[in-house]
């Protein structure tokens, strides 16, 4: 150990909070230049490859780089495309995506091969893909990629076109990560403070690391109630929808019409042969109510759609009255 750096010891460690983060940081900031993996050194100093798969919470890996940008330190941020926490084609995941890159730190692919399984595609095809789907939501190019799951089985960890975090020619490197708050290997993290060698790569994952000290099952449901909240959110919004949408509100009270006999002549009208076009018209207007409120609900552009829909339905108000 460096007798003169203030190093943090294992226990504020093993308590997972940003501010042993904090600490640790400010000490290997000491001992090596921090880089992420698309700024890798060409010189022989020592040097940290500060890495982050975001498997759980954006908004923690968002924390997680202003607290870096504060301390003049940029590192890697490994996003998936397979979360089971977060969707990255949501408005405000993509916000917190850019504004993770506006502070200077790097975004990468975390892709997932046991999911490209399940596509029955080549699995080289499927990464491509989300490279650059990736590359056109961010609107810059992708330098690294991870893989989510044992590092030791990557189909990828050759690639030529980018960096891989798990390529052959890292192993040289001390690799110590926190995977679950459990450090591995923790003789790694005892070196890596004690006797920390030229090359190294750290591993963080934004989720495990909070303002308070807390255990792994209250962190699991910390995590669970925000998806709970995001949930209800989304109930409300679209219950609320409901309730003002004129579309939908107009819709709802024909239908109930309907219901109550009052459209029985109308029955008898669809059912004639020669009002087929009237029947087509309304079947019309009923998908393309459906249509619009799905793509409503996920925030789609659907101006054009509704504009339809409200001419279909003048039509079939004035032929039902």
């Amino acid at each position: 150990m460096h007798p003169h750096l203030n190093a943090p010891t294992l226990e504020e460690l093993t308590d997972f909070t940003l501010k042993s983060y904090v600490k640790l940081l400010k000490y290997l900031n000491q001992i090596y230049e921090i880089v992420p993996f698309c700024k890798l050194p060409n010189k022989d100093g020592p040097y940290l490859i500060l890495r982050h798969d975001v498997d759980v919470s954006l908004p923690a890996a968002l924390r997680m780089a202003q607290i870096e940008k504060d301390l003049n330190i940029k590192s890697t941020y490994f996003v998936l495309f397979s979360s089971r926490f977060y969707n990255l084609h949501i408005e405000e995941n993509m916000d917190i995506l850019r504004r993770i890159s506006k502070l200077g730190h790097e975004i990468g692919l975390h892709y997932y091969p046991a999911i490209y399984r399940l596509y029955n595609q080549n699995p080289m095809k499927t990464l491509k893909v989300e490279i650059q789907l990736l590359e056109h939501l961010l609107g810059k190019k992708i330098h690294s990629i991870s893989r989510h799951g044992p590092w030791d089985r990557d189909p990828f960890s050759r690639i030529k076109k980018y960096i891989n975090a798990n390529h052959p020619y890292l192993k040289g490197y001390l690799f110590v990560h926190e995977s679950d708050r459990a450090w591995t290997p923790l003789q790694g993290l005892i070196n890596l403070l004690n006797n920390p060698p030229k090359r190294s790569q750290l591993l963080i994952h934004p989720e495990n690391w909070q303002e308070d000290k807390i255990d792994r099952t209250t962190l699991l449901e910390r995590h669970c109630q925000d998806l709970e909240n995001k949930i209800l959110s989304l109930k409300k919004r679209t219950l609320e929808y409901y309730k003002t949408d004129p579309l939908i509100v107009n819709y709802d009270k024909m239908i109930q019409k309907y219901k109550t006999g009052q459209f029985q002549s109308l029955k008898h009208k669809l059912n004639n042969e020669k009002n087929s076009k009237l029947r087509h018209a309304l079947d019309y207007y009923g998908n393309l109510s459906r249509y619009y409120l799905i793509n409503t609900v996920f925030g789609w552009k659907a101006n054009q759609i509704k504009t339809m829909i409200q001419k279909m339905f003048n039509k079939s108000r004035l032929i039902l009255s």
